[in-house]
């Protein structure tokens, strides 16, 4: 498999298996993993990180693209593994074993002198902390492609209105875009997961807006409050944002527009950077 072992060649050597505390499901087929590199429209100067390389089936076709590919795997034993493949077959691909939600993303983007670009199959567990942190360095990045549980994907390019709507379908179409793809069936993955994948792929635009000087955390605080509670109106949740009473609250989004009486579910991703901006004092 372009010089890495298949996941039944791996533990048959080398005894063990699978960690289910780390969510592992390695993909076997190298043409879906072919053609999950070729959506991320890579060219041979991009600086790619992958999350959670496992045993290099991805790896394997970046490597073939890409002169900077960065590693970052989490197991110590695979970590091992993929540094001693690429030093036998000469790649100059690093690995760093770290945990992905430690990573600096600025600092990679600052020494390779380029935003990076993404790649990762990610366990479900870390998945809506990563694209929270991603959002974090998203100045620092420039598109990702990524497999994630089919639910997860839905959520995260989910549209105002729909029941999977939330807080990071709001946040990652207010910084950039997101497709959904194609979806993976449990059959190509060793061990076989419950559930199905969704292939989805989020760019961020070089230049991004500041919506007003409301920063991230400032947005990210607001969606979250509308969410917390999906049935409650705006003026209910909102209530005692920033110590500001509901009916302030219901001042201020009736002066932009906005129905105090809608839930968030109703909201564009514009809508609540218009709610954010009032709250932090446009019009309160």
């Amino acid at each position: 498999m372009n010089g890495f072992l298949s996941p039944q060649e791996y533990f048959r050597r080398f005894g063990g298996r699978p960690r289910k505390g780390l969510g592992q499901h390695f993909l076997t087929q190298p043409k879906t993993a072919e053609k999950i590199v070729s959506v991320a429209d890579l060219a041979p100067e991009d600086a790619v990180v992958e999350v959670g390389p496992g045993l290099g089936i991805l790896t394997a076709h970046l490597l073939e693209v890409c002169q900077k590919v960065h590693l970052v795997e989490v197991d110590p034993v695979l970590a091992e593994y993929l540094e001693k493949a690429l030093r036998e077959r000469g790649h100059g691909a690093r690995v760093y074993r770290t945990d992905v939600l430690r990573f600096n993303w600025t600092r990679v983007a600052k020494e390779t002198g380029r935003r990076v670009v993404v790649v990762g199959n990610l366990p479900y567990l870390i998945t809506s902390p990563l694209m929270f942190h991603l959002l974090e360095h998203r100045r620092a990045i420039h598109h990702g492609v990524f497999m994630v549980q089919k639910e997860v994907g839905q959520r995260l390019a989910a549209s105002p209105g729909s029941k999977n709507y939330g807080v990071l379908s709001v946040l990652l179409n207010l910084y950039g875009r997101v497709q959904a793809l194609f979806f993976i069936g449990p059959g190509q993955f060793y061990p076989p997961p419950k559930v199905d994948s969704l292939v989805i792929r989020i760019d961020f635009p070089e230049s991004q807006t500041d919506f007003g000087g409301v920063d991230f955390s400032m947005l990210r605080a607001v969606v979250n409050a509308a969410f917390q509670k999906r049935r409650k109106t705006l003026a209910n949740s909102l209530a005692g944002f920033q110590g500001l009473g509901a009916q302030r609250v219901r001042e201020a989004l009736q002066s932009v527009g906005i129905d105090p009486g809608l839930r968030g579910e109703a909201l564009t991703p514009e809508d609540f950077a218009t709610v954010a901006r009032c709250l932090a004092g446009g019009a309160v």
